[in-house]
């Protein structure tokens, strides 16, 4: 607390006036960096017309993103609680579930568009959650892997969305046949 107050130029005393608890302070960290990052990964997704590359690029804001120091470091404290605390199952369902709600809310308006094949929204956006990471989050998070590398998740980024899209794609429209003309 002492060194957020030297760094914003507070006293410890405001501070603990907006947050009581170093544990309410690191949630409303978690709040906004997962917030922050769902809503940059997902302007990523609408900022393309072609379906592919919009998630191929939400994958890479996600990925470059997740597996940064920050989050890294943010996982490690909510995972290191004492037994018996509520900051993880708090941190899940007040932040992290309602970030992969917000993609599976999408998920589902491309499916009512039909660029999407009909599905249960909540297990295609887990299972795009899961393209995407491979095993680099668990490879970071247990220091196999000094940070994020740009060629690698790009790759992985595009290989997500390619399978992605071979589970949940539309079916392109079938044209109907034309008529032969007579001789």
């Amino acid at each position: 607390m002492s060194q957020i107050s030297e760094r914003v130029g507070g006293s410890k005393a405001t501070l603990y006036g907006y947050f009581p608890s170093k544990e309410d302070l690191l949630r409303a960290v978690l709040d906004y960096d997962v917030g922050e990052v769902a809503d940059r990964a997902m302007a990523q997704l609408l900022a393309k017309e072609d379906l592919r590359e919009g998630l191929t690029l939400m994958g890479i804001a996600y990925l470059n993103r997740r597996l940064s120091s920050l989050p890294i470091s943010n996982i490690r404290i909510v995972s290191n609680q004492p037994q018996g605390s509520t900051m993880g199952k708090e941190f899940y369902e007040k932040v992290l579930r309602p970030a992969w709600q917000r993609l599976a809310d999408r998920l589902e308006a491309l499916m009512d568009a039909g660029k999407l094949k009909r599905a249960d929204p909540w297990i295609a956006a887990m299972h795009w959650k899961g393209l995407n990471e491979w095993d680099m989050f668990e490879r970071r998070l247990l220091g196999a892997l000094s940070g994020p590398e740009p060629k690698m998740i790009e790759t992985v980024a595009r290989s997500a969305a390619d399978a992605f899209l071979q589970l949940y794609g539309a079916e392109p429209k079938k044209q109907k046949p034309q008529p032969r003309r007579g001789k």
